[in-house]
C-alpha cells in the first residue's frame, strides 16, 4: 500500500506541473483555437488525475487512522489538513465536470439537470457545511484557512443548480461564462496547491504565525477578483456583439 501510495503521489506531483503550465495556455490564447482546445485538454486530464489522487489519498489515509483507532482530538490539525484537502479535491472535481459538460450541452444547459449533476452541485454544498461545522467543533480559534475558503464550494454548488434548473433563463452564452468560471475555478485549487505544497520547496520562504495562511488563500484572492472582471469583460463583449447584429 505504501508503495502504491508513492505512486500516486509522484504521479500526483507529475500532473500537477503540467496542468499547471498547460492552465495559462488557454487563458491567453485565442478562444476556440486549436492551441486553445490542446492546451485545455491537457489541463482537463491533468486535473482529472490530480484530483483523483488527491481523493484516493485522503480516502486511504483516513480510512487507516480510523482502523488504527487514531483520535481525533490527539491531532487536531493532521485530521483537519486530510479533512481540508478532501474538500478541495471534492468541489474541484464537481467544477471541473460542470466546466467539461457545459461545453458538452451548450445549446440546452438545461441538459444538464440529471442526478449525478444535482448529486455533485450538492455535494460541493453539503461538503462547505461539513467544513465550517468541523471548524467551529474541533479549530473555533485557529481555522482561518477553513473559515476563508468554506464558502467556495456553496457559491460553485449552488451557481451549478442555477443553471442547469430547467426554468433557468440563461443569458446569452451563458455556456462560455460557465465553462471560463469552471476553468479558471480549478486553476485557482492548483495555484492552491502549489503554493501550499510546492513553492516552500522551491524558495526559501519561511512564513510564521498568521503569515501561514497566506498561501492557502493568496490564489483565491487574486483569483477570485479577476474572474470576476474577465466574466464582466465577456458579457460586455456578447452584449456588444448582439446590438451590432441586431
Amino acid at each position: 500500500m505504501d508503495y502504491a501510495l508513492e505512486w500516486n503521489r509522484w504521479l500526483h506531483i507529475v500532473a500537477g506541473f503540467i496542468g499547471l503550465a498547460a492552465f495559462w495556455v488557454p487563458v491567453f490564447s485565442r478562444k476556440g483555437s486549436s492551441i486553445h482546445k490542446t492546451a485545455g485538454r491537457v489541463f482537463r486530464y491533468s486535473a482529472i488525475v490530480v484530483v483523483a489522487g488527491a481523493g484516493l489519498s485522503v480516502v486511504v489515509r483516513i480510512t487507516d487512522a480510523v482502523l488504527s483507532g487514531a483520535s481525533i482530538s490527539e491531532n487536531i490539525e493532521g485530521w483537519s489538513f486530510l479533512i481540508f484537502l478532501g474538500y478541495i479535491a471534492l468541489f474541484t472535481g464537481v467544477i471541473l465536470s460542470h466546466g467539461i459538460a457545459v461545453l458538452k450541452h451548450k445549446s440546452d444547459l438545461s441538459e444538464l439537470n440529471t442526478p449525478y449533476r444535482r448529486l455533485s452541485a450538492w455535494s460541493a454544498i453539503i461538503s462547505s457545511l461539513f467544513i465550517v461545522g468541523w471548524a467551529l467543533y474541533w479549530q473555533p480559534d485557529n481555522a482561518i484557512v477553513l473559515y476563508a475558503l468554506s464558502p467556495i464550494g456553496i457559491l460553485n454548488g449552488w451557481s451549478i443548480l442555477q443553471v442547469i434548473s430547467p426554468s433557468a433563463n440563461h443569458e446569452p452564452r451563458k455556456w462560455l461564462l460557465e465553462h471560463l468560471n469552471a476553468m479558471l475555478g480549478c486553476g485557482i485549487a492548483f495555484h492552491t496547491a502549489f503554493a501550499v505544497f510546492g513553492m516552500g520547496r522551491i524558495l526559501p520562504l519561511e512564513l510564521t504565525g498568521i503569515w501561514q495562511v497566506l498561501p492557502w488563500i493568496l490564489p483565491a484572492l487574486i483569483g477570485i477578483p479577476a474572474t470576476s472582471i474577465w466574466m464582466r469583460k465577456y458579457r460586455t463583449q456578447t452584449a456588444g456583439a448582439l446590438q451590432q447584429a441586431g
